[in-house]
């Protein structure tokens, strides 16, 4: 398969980035893994040769820590709850599935292209996929309903993960779906990222704005909602879920992550959200 093929270019550097992580970056690590890797190798000039190449260029460290991070976050309160049911909002190559327990049911959430990219790659990869597609757009109405057909049962706790999407979505589109989600009953979870407003970035996260802009080019993804940490909690409260934590990203890490002398440095662009159904 061929990189520039890739519906989803952020999709692809994401994985790429948490492949690279434990190879390139010393211990400890937040997170390993191997199936991101796997489907890397299937992809010709994938992001994952830059990575491997340039460990220390701050745009791919960068990419490091955050998709490592926020997996470890979630993967973390995934456990914590101990749902039956994992629900990924806007999956695209997002392997969480393949490392949870056998008896948690899975649904992976995305657009029809990326499903079916994704669908290809892990073939060429070579890899079974771990969960039940769903075909459906974030921006439209009626994802529980969409979920409901390919069998959730919405009458049980669900944990949902949504990651590095709502940066891609209008402000509408954010605060319609955390409204469907609320249909869920109590002891449901969601854990989400989101990026803070101009105003609330550090250096390092300028730079890295700037980066990611020049390399996805201005046909790329561009991020069309960043805002505060208090507006995203008056949302979720608003829309019946209460707010367990949210922290930078940096804040997010394991315990001991900081002790390190890699290129990898706090950058103060994304914050994780956890919150419940209670």
């Amino acid at each position: 398969m061929n990189a520039e093929e890739a519906p989803s270019p952020s999709a692809l550097m994401s994985a790429a980035a948490r492949a690279a992580h434990t190879v390139v970056d010393d211990v400890p690590h937040a997170f390993a893994d191997p199936v991101a890797r796997t489907l890397c190798e299937a992809v010709g000039s994938s992001p994952l040769g830059y990575q491997l190449a340039q460990p220390k260029a701050p745009i791919l460290a960068s990419a490091r820590l955050s998709a490592t991070i926020r997996s470890d976050f979630t993967a973390r309160s995934l456990r914590e709850a101990g749902a039956g049911q994992y629900v990924v909002l806007g999956s695209g190559l997002d392997t969480s599935a393949h490392y949870v327990t056998p008896d948690c049911a899975t649904w992976l959430v995305d657009q029809p292209g990326v499903l079916a990219w994704r669908q290809a790659l892990f073939a060429a990869a070579g890899v079974s996929d771990v969960g039940r597609y769903v075909p459906f757009d974030l921006g439209e109405v009626g994802i529980v309903s969409a979920l409901e057909r390919a069998g959730l049962d919405t009458s049980k706790p669900v944990f949902f993960s949504w990651l590095g999407v709502t940066m891609y979505l209008e402000e509408s589109a954010i605060r319609g779906v955390l409204g469907e989600l609320s249909a869920v009953p109590s002891g449901s979870g969601l854990v989400l990222d989101h990026f803070l407003p101009p105003g609330c970035r550090d250096g390092a996260a300028r730079e890295y704005t700037l980066a990611v802009g020049e390399a996805l080019g201005k046909g790329g993804e561009p991020w069309l909602c960043t805002p505060d940490s208090a507006t995203v909690t008056r949302w979720l409260t608003g829309s019946g879920w209460d707010v367990e934590s949210s922290l930078a990203e940096a804040d997010a890490a394991p315990i001991g992550f900081w002790d390190r002398n890699d290129a990898l440095r706090p950058m103060s662009l994304v914050q994780l959200v956890h919150a419940k159904r209670t």
